[in-house]
């Protein structure tokens, strides 16, 4: 879900939107790096401003998950695919995509922003391909990562030719977490007691500020209000399933991991 209003993030995505609008004017947007630990608005953030973009600039966006997307065909395949020129990833050699896709870029003629969420799992080949496209229009690449120093083992080519601006994240304080639960309360939840917003937001905080262990507890919480036919969620509810609540990424991850990786 993306909200319509992400709160206490208004200055980061004016920065990125800053980084990218010269691609509206046909001239070369600024590639930007964005960091933060997991939870606090980052993909989000771009996603907000990839829908604006799409809406009301005529900038082209394609966003790409580097857990399933690792590898150089994979990438170059997904962002023909994205705008809608389907390409066969299984009998297609790299090169015949890579040439598909500066036709495809030609063609359309428009600036194209391509984000690379988890950056980290991406091979370096692939970043390589993404900055030889040779095309007429704009092109500029948004990578994200949990790690700060995600591209410290990058080859010197691919740092100094994405010559990124970086963007930190830092986690949300207790009384931004408040505001941000109690903003998807007002859509997702008909009605809570006083004090059951500001358990889910101080166990997120403790959790690492992930967002998403906030939103865990208001859903554990208000599927006991259910079942205890309640019309509200109540702080006990909350207190009863809260410790349960832990850290949310670590479940994410092990959905894409194999066995061995596990």
């Amino acid at each position: 879900h993306l909200p319509e209003l992400l709160p206490h993030r208004e200055h980061q995505i004016k920065q990125i939107a800053d980084n990218l609008s010269p691609a509206s004017k046909g001239r070369q947007p600024q590639n930007t790096f964005v960091f933060g630990s997991p939870g606090i608005g980052k993909t989000a953030s771009i996603k907000y401003v990839f829908r604006e973009f799409e809406d009301y600039s005529g900038i082209k966006t394609v966003y790409i998950n580097c857990w399933d997307y690792k590898t150089a065909t994979a990438v170059l395949s997904k962002i023909a695919i994205d705008l809608g020129y389907p390409v066969q990833r299984r009998g297609w050699s790299k090169d015949e995509i890579f040439g598909k896709l500066i036709e495809v870029l030609n063609k359309i003629n428009k600036g194209l922003i391509i984000c690379l969420d988890e950056v980290d799992q991406l091979e370096q080949e692939a970043l390589y391909d993404i900055l030889r496209l040779d095309v007429k229009s704009p092109l500029g690449v948004v990578a994200i990562s949990n790690n700060p120093f995600a591209f410290a083992n990058a080859e010197p080519r691919i740092t100094s030719s994405l010559a990124m601006d970086e963007i930190e994240f830092k986690p949300y304080t207790l009384e931004e977490m408040k505001n941000i639960l109690q903003e998807r309360v007002k859509y997702g939840v008909t009605s809570v007691e006083n004090g059951v917003v500001l358990l889910a937001a101080n166990r997120a905080v403790q959790k690492g500020g992930d967002v998403r262990v906030g939103l865990q507890c208001l859903l554990k919480a208000g599927r006991l209000a259910e079942q205890d036919s309640s019309n509200k969620i109540k702080v006990d509810h909350m207190k009863t399933v809260i410790k349960d609540v832990k850290a949310v990424k670590p479940d994410i991850l092990k959905g894409k991991l194999t066995d061995h990786e596990k």
